[in-house]
């Protein structure tokens, strides 16, 4: 045997024992995804009994097909006999995946894209056309709404590429149009931590007013950022980031409003027994019939809240919600909100335990001639600690409050300017109208002493503590404070009690304050 010859038995040699050993491999990680699907179905049934243990929904997994290099399985979503009550889907309806799965340690899938990393499976997701699903599959023509390329590694963690398909659809006077969309997704093993990121260009959604009218909502531009986690309470905590270019709303092709730059930043965490957290909305500008509104913020943060409180809060508030949604059109909306307040109220005790704090810092509108802000801290205390007495829920609770609020002048009559004007009234006449209310608000507000006028700029400050208000410099009891309002319009304490009235001269009314020049 010459030595080419051995050279090339030793290379096919090698080739073969490979084969054999991918082959073997496959093989393996084909059995080792059959042994995992049940701990995969487990894990999300479990996060659906968590969130929304009275949807009455589970899922399962059927006609697994395992091959050598590739297998199938279904994952479907269905009614749990086990839950009483209405149900999310109906008794035989399914929502069901198809999943075509290529076997590690290099699926095939993974190879054609020359990604050499070994890994135990490379995952195709369908969504089934099933009969509960008819409507979703006539608006994209048969397709399915979405597919989902994921590598799954051999330590069970899950990246995903998901992409929503384009859709173009028409009934009668209704239409949607939509861009697609593209995400990516990591997912632990155990569902319990998530990042996601993704894009879309733009949603169209039109139809036609009872007034034989063409209405248009679009949203162009639309980002969305998450690194989340599931905390020791069974809540999502993490950092959110959504962003949108433009909102718009037009009718017959005019546009009556838009919203540009609008940002959503969301921060949550959490301590042993309490949860934190800041939320900040941004909003470049708000354009109304072509006119420039200004611009707004929103800075919103939140302490000490008692994690186990809110638990129970959120998923009394999912269930709700769920009802809502079961119930569809047939809901009352006026016994859903009495409800919900009853649960509020219900709930409101437990979730003071932590003696939590809340701020605005700030909430803010700017135009060109200004920006006018408002801020607010506020201290509660859990209402168990308190001592016993005929004092409300809500005065039992609060600690201390903080709060400013700055307007300049010239700003708000910009504004109201500009309100005029979409009612019809000329830029001259506008202008007028807007220095008589803006100037009539700041003395009806000096008149009682509720802000003060100075260098342009309407101001008031209130603090409270220890049951005492100072407000704008002026101290009082919080009776006195909350009398302040009687003036509005509300009844003496007298007529709210039911005596008689006297023949007591009434008290005079106070004089307007002149406003500071």
């Amino acid at each position: 045997m010459n030595r080419t010859m051995k050279k090339s038995l030793v290379a096919v040699s090698v080739i073969v024992v490979l084969g054999a050993a991918w082959t073997g491999a496959s093989w393996y990680t084909g059995k080792l995804i059959e042994q995992r699907m049940g701990e995969l179905v487990n894990n999300a049934n479990g996060q659906i009994r968590t969130l929304l243990p009275k949807a009455g929904v589970k899922l399962a997994y059927k006609d697994y097909q395992r091959g050598l290099f590739t297998s199938q399985v279904r994952y479907v979503l269905q009614a749990d006999s086990s839950v009483a009550g209405e149900k999310a889907l109906k008794e035989g309806d399914e929502v069901a995946f198809i999943e075509t799965i290529d076997h590690g340690p290099f699926p095939l899938a993974q190879l054609k894209k020359f990604n050499l990393l070994p890994s135990m499976a490379s995952v195709h997701t369908e969504l089934a056309n099933t009969p509960a699903l008819k409507k979703l599959f006539e608006v994209t023509k048969g397709q399915s709404p979405f597919t989902a390329d994921s590598r799954i590694s051999y330590g069970g963690d899950t990246s995903s590429a998901i992409t929503f398909i384009p859709i173009d659809y028409q009934q009668n006077t209704t239409s949607v149009k939509f861009s697609g969309a593209q995400f990516d997704a990591d997912v632990s093993r155990d569902l319990r931590n998530v990042k996601v990121s993704g894009n879309s260009e733009n949603i169209l959604f039109s139809t036609k007013n009872q007034w034989d009218q063409i209405e248009q909502f679009s949203v162009q531009g639309l980002t969305l950022k998450s690194d989340s986690q599931m905390g020791k309470f069974d809540l999502s905590i993490g950092d959110q980031q959504v962003g949108i270019k433009q909102i718009s709303f037009s009718l017959d092709g005019k546009e009556t409003a838009t919203l540009v730059g609008f940002n959503l930043n969301t921060q949550l965490g959490e301590t042993d027994k309490e949860l934190n957290g800041k939320l900040t909305y941004t909003l470049d500008a708000l354009k109304i019939q072509g006119s420039d509104f200004g611009a707004g913020k929103l800075a919103f943060t939140f302490d000490r809240l008692d994690g186990q409180s809110l638990k129970q809060f959120t998923n009394a508030y999912n269930q709700q919600a769920l009802k809502a949604v079961q119930a569809g059109e047939n809901l009352d909306a006026e016994a859903y909100q009495q409800e919900m307040a009853e649960m509020l109220i219900a709930k409101l005790p437990a979730l003071l335990k932590g003696s939590p704090t809340f701020s605005i810092a700030p909430l803010s509108w700017k135009n060109a001639k200004g920006e006018s802000t408002f801020t607010l801290s506020v201290d509660l205390t859990d209402p168990s600690q308190a001592k016993a007495g005929s004092e409300p829920l809500l005065a039992q609770s609060v600690k201390k409050v903080d709060a400013t609020l700055t307007i300049p002048m010239p700003m708000a009559i910009e504004l109201t300017t500009q309100a005029a004007k979409l009612q019809g009234y000329s830029p001259e006449e506008a202008q007028k109208l807007a220095q008589q209310q803006v100037q009539g608000v700041a003395a009806m507000g000096q008149m009682f002493k509720l802000t003060t006028t100075k260098d342009d700029v309407i101001s008031s400050s209130i603090h409270f503590a220890d049951n005492q208000v100072d407000l704008n410099g002026q101290k009082m009891s919080l009776p006195e404070f909350v009398g302040l309002f009687g003036m509005f319009g509300g009844a003496p304490a007298e007529e709210e009690s039911g005596d008689e009235p006297t023949d007591a001269p009434a008290p005079a009314a106070p004089e307007p304050a002149v406003p500071a020049q």
